[in-house]
């Protein structure tokens, strides 16, 4: 299934940005920040004849806090969500890792990350809802910008956009490609986390077109306005990808 993320109509009410995604396709990601916050604005969304993925809030939220009780806010937040994504009946929950301010403090956020994975699972156990751990682009603050990390038993979001920043994205696909439960999709150039169309950077998105086509994980189009989705839903037609 392919679906669209409302960050492509972030400047609308989160209605408004529902009534533009139901028109163009079957599935949306709710982007939980600014005028599309889910603990805002939960009722509406049962207006539509949708299916919902998640996405979870990436401000003031920090899995890899080296300050525990941040960290475990971050968790709890994410266990509301969970909660409401059961509501929605989505059984996706997308989460970015974490991020750490100084080179000294990588090792550190690392074994908080490794705390939150697990209790990410707990909560999935408990909810039933897939919660997705997002890999990062090119900012040397994130964790997960390489596959080198343990998820646990999570869920694993593959952004093709962020890797590409990194320049690997064949190594994910290569290393993770079992694992990916959920697909954000964009183009860049390779430097800038750009969110252009698919066919607008540098990404060869038909060198993996197989696995998309394979995948039973939705498949995400995450651009920053409705014309560029427009255009990536008719690059992902013409691959033959659904």
């Amino acid at each position: 299934m392919i679906g669209v993320s409302s960050f492509a109509f972030h400047e609308l009410p989160l209605s408004e940005a529902l009534g533009k995604i139901e028109q163009i396709a079957d599935c949306a990601e709710i982007f939980s920040e600014g005028a599309h916050d889910i603990f805002r604005e939960d009722e509406l969304v049962f207006s539509y004849d949708l299916k919902y993925t998640v996405h979870a809030p990436s401000t003031d939220m920090n899995l890899s806090s080296l300050r525990e009780p941040i960290r475990l806010a971050a968790v709890s937040l994410i266990g509301q969500m969970a909660g409401i994504c059961n509501e929605l009946d989505s059984d996706v929950l997308v989460v970015h890792p974490g991020y750490f301010s100084y080179p000294v403090d990588m090792i550190y956020a690392q074994r908080a990350f490794e705390r939150s994975v697990v209790d990410l699972k707990n909560i999935s156990t408990d909810t039933g809802v897939r919660i997705c751990i997002e890999n990062m682009p090119k900012w040397d603050c994130f964790l997960l910008r390489h596959p080198d990390l343990d998820l646990g038993d999570n869920g694993f979001t593959l952004d093709v956009g962020h890797a590409n920043t990194l320049g690997n994205l064949n190594d994910f696909l290569e290393i993770m490609e079992g694992s990916i439960s959920h697909f954000h999709l964009h183009d860049n150039n390779g430097e800038i986390d750009d969110h252009f169309f698919i066919g607008g950077g540098n990404i060869d998105f038909a060198s993996f077109s197989g696995l998309l086509k394979r995948s039973k994980a939705i498949k995400i189009i995450e651009n920053k306005c409705e014309g560029d989705v427009l255009k990536s839903l008719e690059a992902l037609k013409k691959m033959g990808i659904k």
